[in-house]
């Protein structure tokens, strides 16, 4: 993999840290993704959308970044070669969550 096109742009992915998982759908436009626990019966309806920015690392591995609109903050290093996600989110009291899980493309 050695294009610097975010690859899943159009695509949905689960991100599965054991507790929680998380369905992340990035939408066509590369700058929108919305995302839901994945339990959620429907998706559309229980679904969060934010705007987020890819950067390129290196081949394979982009870190993605949004916040929320009750100021959460959330950075995601994708790893599209070893199907893993590294995620860092800071909560609205400052608490501060590092997980680490699968990342798995699901159409």
């Amino acid at each position: 993999m050695t294009d610097t096109a975010f690859p899943a742009t159009g695509h949905v992915f689960k991100a599965d840290y054991g507790d929680p998982v998380f369905r992340v759908a990035f939408d066509a436009d590369g700058k929108t993704l919305r995302w839901a626990p994945f339990a959620a019966e429907d998706f559309e309806a229980a679904a969060t959308t934010e705007t987020y920015k890819a950067t390129y690392i290196r081949p394979g591995v982009f870190m993605v970044t949004w916040q929320e609109a009750d100021g959460v903050t959330v950075a995601h290093v994708e790893d599209f070669e070893n199907d893993t996600v590294h995620a860092a989110i800071t909560l609205p009291d400052h608490k501060f969550l590092t997980l680490t899980g699968s990342w798995t493309r699901l159409d």
